[in-house]
């Protein structure tokens, strides 16, 4: 009950046609954020809202997120839940209520369907929603993306250099302890995400040094897109959705994490979706040589970093379910 009061609260500072006693609590959604979510039916439509975490993300990181949301809009990019202005004068589209930041945004429709029923078509139109989304998004920050190192390959290297220096192996005395989540493969695929580290780590140190002063367009990026994030409706993408980790980085960043997710391992699929890709936002030789590095230490990297939030920080995520489906796929790819 208290929910829902503090839901109705939250609602009657926007627009009169945005609020609703039909309210549908849909808890964490699938996500891993920590954030929970609500449907709300309204007079104005199907609406989506939302309450962050207090841990994250800042104020700043919210402006950002719903300016950019705001400009790829106007841009004519309009597969994103573009939020809400509250109906009171303010010039935010967020609100602050019990120490949780809460925006509302429209019901983005369609499902994230693409591993039930995978097409070549749904890959196409994929990677060429990512591409429409990062032209729509390339003038943001500047007029044109600035030249610089990207900072996924700086954060990449330090962490590789970090699993190498002793992470990797306090993990390895982690990981044969229990832990709070019950999925049943866990212990062997902990035991094969470190196995591989160990093998791989420093190929990985070594290519992303390869590329450590490579100079690429930096930009807008949503850097956590993958196949929940995108939304159909029959082959066609109907929502590109979760933009709580945008920041500036390299296009490459979300290219390789949407293709990862939607082509796994299949060099024929990569290469339809990077076609498909450049078919409406080329990349240049620089951001082409990014590609291998940075979807190889992703895998393993975020395989490592699962393994660090469930054995060393022991956090307790509410959809196990999502978390071993996202383990299984990571397993997948490191096992090829």
């Amino acid at each position: 009950m208290k929910a829902i009061q503090s839901v109705q609260l939250v609602l009657s500072h926007y627009p009169s046609d945005c609020r609703s006693r039909k309210i549908q609590s849909l808890g964490s959604a699938g996500g891993f954020s920590g954030a929970e979510f609500w449907k709300v039916l309204s007079p104005r439509g199907p609406l989506c809202l939302r309450k962050w975490p207090k841990e994250h993300p800042s104020q700043s990181r919210i402006d950002f997120i719903h300016r950019l949301l705001e400009h790829v809009v106007k841009k004519s990019f309009t597969l994103v839940p573009a939020p809400i202005g509250l109906d009171t004068g303010s010039p935010h589209t967020y609100l602050q209520h019990e120490g949780h930041f809460w925006e509302l945004a429209r019901w983005m429709p369609g499902r994230a369907d693409y591993q039930e029923n995978p097409s070549t078509e749904k890959l196409k139109a994929a990677a060429q929603a990512l591409a429409a989304f990062h032209k729509a998004a390339s003038s943001f920050i500047s007029p044109s993306p600035h030249l610089d190192i990207a900072p996924t390959v700086q954060e990449r290297l330090a962490q590789a250099t970090s699993w190498i220096q002793g992470d990797l192996a306090q993990l390895e005395k982690y990981s044969n302890q229990s832990q709070i989540i019950e999925i049943k493969e866990l212990p062997q695929w902990s035991h094969l995400i470190v196995d591989q580290a160990k093998r791989q780590i420093d190929d990985i140190r070594s290519e992303l040094n390869s590329i450590r002063d490579s100079k690429v367009p930096i930009q807008a990026c949503i850097r956590d897109i993958w196949h929940q994030h995108i939304l159909y409706c029959g082959e066609g993408v109907s929502a590109v959705i979760d933009f709580g980790a945008a920041r500036p980085d390299t296009v490459v960043t979300d290219l390789v994490r949407l293709l990862g997710s939607l082509a796994v391992s299949n060099k024929s699929k990569w290469k339809c979706g990077l076609d498909a890709y450049e078919s409406v936002y080329p990349l240049n030789p620089q951001e082409r040589l990014l590609i291998g590095p940075l979807d190889r230490s992703a895998v393993l990297l975020s395989g490592l970093n699962w393994l660090r939030w469930l054995y060393v920080e022991k956090r307790n995520f509410s959809n196990e379910t999502a978390v071993a489906m996202r383990l299984k796929q990571i397993v997948a790819r490191l096992g090829k």
